[in-house]
């Protein structure tokens, strides 16, 4: 599917906009729902698409429960497959292009006043190295009509791009917006080197929707998702320049780096295109880094006992706390789930054990459970000098934090009618 199918249901906002730079406090407006925003003039015809891509969109979409969707996410990475490559002439994406570049006829916002400048947060690159392909999410400050910064951190297109510096090469990509969720959410991934991310795109594509994901070659040879919204033609430069400051997924704001400049040669886009922007620290950052840890910690947790559901919350900024519902076998299980669950996600600060009557969906209810089925003496657990995440900002100067975890599921052989909520 292509990302505008996922739209057809999705409300509008057609106000007239004057600019479009305060998109987080419109999304709060519609409570972080899903939007298409028309109501302003762009030079390409643009509708701005904001929130798109959340658990409940997808479960939706697939006519699933939410609880289902981590079990697709981890059987798709199970069985990863070839997409299906297709003809230019088949693929939307060329129904337009730009020669002559200039970035200021996207509608690319500026999020907060503290952002170093416009930033496009949606942005996919993807790469192709000796063959592999590889794809992820990477923020770009605009510098010129044709220039950009991009934060690379130390992963896979790092040592790429390093790779091709150190024989003085740039680095040929494509930089992808507005593809299908499950595009999204492989690109979101940490998988190994050689594991190709749009090859579990394409196997989450065919388990969900029944069809192939259906991509192309670009003319660079980069192959991308053939009905994608946008695909920039680009590469890596050999200089670095400043990137940030920029607000993070945990609303603080990333520090200034030394980053590398990109260079867009040419852009294409489909008819009256769907311009995805991702508001930083919103519901769709959280979803797209939070949502493929899910099926870690779950496979972790199924290991030592039974669980049922797994969700990053949301006052953790989907990143650094999670609510695991079990099915208690033993009176070890809640601790075992706990260390289960950081063995899952390191980046975890915080996890909280539940038993499987409780809508981990909802904060108010797995606070609930902590306070009615659980005692702090007995049933919280503090772990010191561990990993931490380089997203908290508490973490120490060598980068540990301490850890909390709380076995929050009813006592043991106690009598269950006793903590039930009958509400």
């Amino acid at each position: 599917m292509a990302f505008r199918d996922h739209l057809k249901k999705v409300s509008r906002d057609s106000r007239k906009l004057e600019n479009f730079d305060d998109l987080p406090t419109i999304s709060k407006e519609h409570l972080e729902q899903p939007i298409i925003l028309d109501g302003f003039q762009s030079a390409l015809n643009c509708k701005l698409a904001l929130d798109i891509c959340q658990i409940s969109v997808i479960a939706n979409t697939l006519n699933v429960e939410e609880k289902e969707v981590s079990d697709l996410i981890s059987k798709g990475i199970s069985n990863p497959m070839d997409p299906l490559l297709i003809n230019k002439e088949d693929a939307s994406i060329f129904e337009n292009c730009i020669q002559d570049v200039d970035l200021s006829k996207l509608p690319i916002p500026q999020y907060f006043p503290i952002d170093a400048g416009k930033y496009l947060t949606s942005a996919m690159v993807f790469v192709m190295d000796d063959g592999i392909s590889n794809a992820s999410f990477h923020r770009m400050l605009i510098l010129s009509e044709d220039k950009m910064a991009i934060r690379i951190v130390p992963r896979h297109l790092h040592k790429i791009t390093h790779k091709n510096r150190d024989k003085g090469e740039t680095t040929k990509i494509a930089i992808v917006m507005g593809a299908d969720p499950f595009v999204l959410l492989s690109a979101a991934i940490s998988f190994d080197f050689d594991y190709e991310e749009i090859r579990v795109a394409a196997s989450l594509h065919k388990e969900g929707y029944g069809k192939n994901l259906e991509v192309v070659k670009m003319d660079n040879g980069v192959i991308v998702p053939a009905h994608s919204e946008f695909v920039m033609i680009a590469e890596i430069l050999l200089e670095d320049t400043r990137e940030g400051p920029f607000v993070d997924i945990t609303g603080t704001k990333d520090k200034i780096r030394e980053q590398p400049i990109v260079s867009v040669q040419k852009i294409y886009h489909r008819n009256n295109p769907y311009f995805h922007a991702l508001i930083p620290a919103g519901i769709e950052h959280q979803t797209l880094m939070g949502l493929p840890r899910t099926p870690t910690i779950k496979n972790e947790v199924n290991k030592v006992t039974e669980c049922i559901d797994v969700r990053l919350m949301k006052a953790g900024s989907g990143w650094l706390s999670a609510t695991v519902s079990i099915k208690s076998q033993s009176k070890e299980d809640g601790i075992k789930a706990i260390d289960a669950a950081f063995k899952g996600h390191p980046s975890l600060k915080k996890v909280v054990i539940v038993d499987g009557d409780v809508d981990i969906g909802n904060g108010d209810a797995v606070e609930w459970a902590v306070l009615t089925r659980s005692q702090p003496d007995r049933d919280y657990y503090i772990f010191s000098n561990q990993k931490g995440s380089s997203l908290d900002p508490t973490r120490y100067p060598d980068g540990t934090t301490s850890k909390i975890g709380i076995d929050a599921t009813i006592p043991y052989q106690s009598d269950k009618d006793e903590f039930i909520n009958y509400r």
